[in-house]
């Protein structure tokens, strides 16, 4: 039996992962979406289908196109909002831009866990929250500028910050010197913004505690380890929204 290719599709890179009844069997980053990256990533390897969340369009075809190339007859689902909305009970009217893909997956799969109230912290370009209430519906969340893209605002927009590297770790809540300051300042609000973000929403709306809390994404190791004092029971899984692609296609076959 084969597995199932899932490929999530952000704003700066696309990572993929094969994976078997929810587990990774092997994953990795695609450098583009042509024929000869995805043929090298599919080297040696049956898949039953493939399943992808976008938040680029224009990526979207290019992986649609690519693999009709390799295999015309592969089965190929997306999973959107729209689809995740019919499946997953929600307080949301959407007026404007609809939850981003990746946002639906990481909601889907909290919502499958079945441990509720819920929330996935998302750390990738952007940090970002799916929230799901006592009775496992998803009623929204939050998404600001990561830290990766707020270190590359100043760099860019501050005469005396040009050039810096981005740092991989913090050391502390202040600095000394302006490199400091700006690397410690971004890991520092975001953290503490977010351990209050958690705490209001447990007491002002949901009016009870997390069961579940996840983060997942690219940075999102750094905020685990960081909140872990305030939040013991979260959890750290860098390939929930793989994972949760996955989940969406095998009930999408099987309904």
């Amino acid at each position: 039996m084969g597995c199932v290719f899932s490929v999530d599709i952000g704003n700066t890179r696309v990572s993929y992962a094969f994976l078997h009844n929810g587990k990774v069997i092997r994953k990795g980053y695609l450098e583009d979406l042509s024929v000869e990256a995805l043929r090298a990533a599919l080297t040696g390897k049956k898949i039953d289908g493939c399943v992808f969340a976008s938040v680029v369009p224009k990526r979207s075809g290019q992986l649609k196109a690519a693999l009709k190339k390799l295999d015309p007859k592969l089965d190929v689902t997306q999973l959107t909002w729209e689809k995740v909305s019919e499946r997953l009970p929600n307080t949301i009217t959407v007026k404007g831009m609809t939850p981003g893909a990746d946002r639906a997956a990481n909601a889907y799969l909290l919502y499958r866990l079945g441990e509720f109230p819920a929330i996935s912290v998302d750390a990738g370009t952007a940090l970002t929250t799916e929230i799901l209430d006592k009775a496992g519906a998803f009623i929204g969340g939050v998404i600001v500028p990561g830290a990766r893209l707020q270190w590359q605002s100043l760099s860019e927009k501050t005469a005396q910050l040009k050039g810096l590297e981005y740092p991989e770790s913090t050391d502390g809540l202040f600095g000394n010197n302006s490199e400091r300051a700006m690397k410690n300042g971004i890991g520092s609000v975001l953290i503490l913004g977010l351990i209050e973000l958690i705490k209001k929403t447990e007491k002002e709306v949901l009016g009870r505690k997390f069961k579940k809390i996840v983060f997942t994404g690219g940075g999102a190791e750094l905020y685990h380890e960081a909140v872990r004092l305030s939040f013991p029971k979260a959890e750290y899984d860098p390939d929930f929204t793989l994972k949760a692609l996955e989940r969406f296609y095998l009930d999408e076959k099987n309904s």
